[in-house]
């Protein structure tokens, strides 16, 4: 008869933990919320519970604010391309080595470039645009230590927002697009004389136009109009936080690991940098691209409480409120966990639904 393995039980000592941890906090959590879409569960003391089976489900079927949010949470999923193509072009352009004049040393793009950046910024201070005149000089310092220290540099700056990502970072951007009196509509403003043109500036968070406001929609999708609105404003925050972020680092992975060979027939055969990248880069990518459209989907899916929760609560006229948010609101601001819970499993079938998509069909193609 074989021994048992004592080191199963040193494995069983090190796993407990997280094991139960998993149990408590994760599993018996998504049961529960399951048990509870199929009840009347409430956190009113008045509101007996009782099994009602798929009523919750029934009504969300003909829920217009579920649809109004769930087009709202999809609206907010066009950031992801955008930041994917940002990401791809600074992972390609820090790649190698930066250098602001090519073929020129590190030192000289430095100097060059405290040069642009203190005649810039000071031309634009003494101009009346003191805020646009900063913000030139300091991309300008960023720049030259980028230039000294390397590529490893620039990559840092442009990760630190992934880092500062959170309630502050949220708070300060409410701000930033404050209608009013905040640097984005100043500094507009300012372009807005330059330039001699006469139209109102954005509302930003307090304005329900987008981008899509020329589609013939129902009333109640509220879109108010061509134009940019809270919509736009949150999705601008989030190119801000992602365009630096993993997906970049992920693509900085994945041009490590293409054989330079590959290249090198390229520069034999003659290919063009265009063509390097459309024929020997882009394909040799597509695991990583399949990857970030994966992940990013589904994050995108379940975002936007944070924004919403701080930024906006939800408004104006639910502009901003996602799947996510109207889950908060029905569980905790209306009390009714059970049709919360079951909003929360349609959210999940829907991720599913979209991930079988993209694994049939786009793992199809990186194949």
């Amino acid at each position: 008869m074989k021994a048992p393995n004592r080191n199963l039980g040193v494995a069983f000592l090190f796993l407990g933990p997280n094991l139960l941890g998993f149990l408590l906090f994760v599993f018996v959590p998504v049961l529960l919320s399951l048990g509870g879409s199929f009840t009347t569960w409430s956190l009113r003391p008045s509101v007996p519970l009782e099994f009602i089976g798929l009523n919750n489900y029934a009504a969300l079927l003909t829920d217009e604010k579920f649809y109004f949010y769930l087009y709202n949470t999809f609206y907010l999923l066009f950031t992801i391309p955008v930041s994917m193509a940002g990401a791809l072009g600074l992972a390609v352009a820090l790649h190698g080595p930066i250098r602001l004049v090519s073929g020129q040393p590190s030192v000289r793009s430095a100097i060059l470039a405290t040069a642009l950046s203190a005649f810039g910024g000071g031309a634009l201070w003494l101009s009346g645009w003191p805020n646009a005149g900063l913000v030139l000089m300091l991309l300008g310092l960023v720049a030259v230590c980028g230039f000294l220290a390397g590529s490893v540099s620039f990559r840092t700056f442009l990760y630190i927002p992934h880092f500062a990502a959170g309630a502050g970072t949220i708070l300060l951007w409410s701000q930033l697009f404050n209608p009013n009196f905040g640097l984005i509509n100043e500094t507009l403003a300012g372009l807005y004389d330059f330039l001699g043109i006469r139209g109102s500036l954005p509302g930003w968070l307090t304005s329900t136009r987008s981008l899509l406001g020329f589609l013939p929609l129902p009333a109640s999708f509220n879109n108010g109009g061509f134009g940019l609105g809270a919509r736009e404003a949150i999705m601008i925050m989030g190119i801000w936080g992602a365009i630096g972020g993993n997906a970049m680092l992920l693509y900085l992975a994945g041009l490590a690991n293409i054989p330079r060979d590959l290249y090198e027939a390229g520069d034999i055969d003659g290919a063009s940098a265009w063509q390097r990248f459309r024929h020997i880069t882009w394909p040799q990518l597509a695991p990583t691209t399949f990857f970030i459209v994966v992940t990013a989907t589904i994050g995108g899916l379940q975002g936007g409480f944070e924004q919403a929760k701080l930024m906006t609560q939800g408004g104006p006229a639910g502009a901003t409120t996602t799947v996510s948010y109207y889950i908060y609101t029905q569980g905790f601001n209306r009390l009714d966990l059970g049709y919360g819970c079951a909003v929360a499993w349609v959210l999940f079938i829907i991720i599913f639904a979209l991930t079988l998509f993209n694994w049939r069909y786009a793992k199809g193609e990186v194949d």
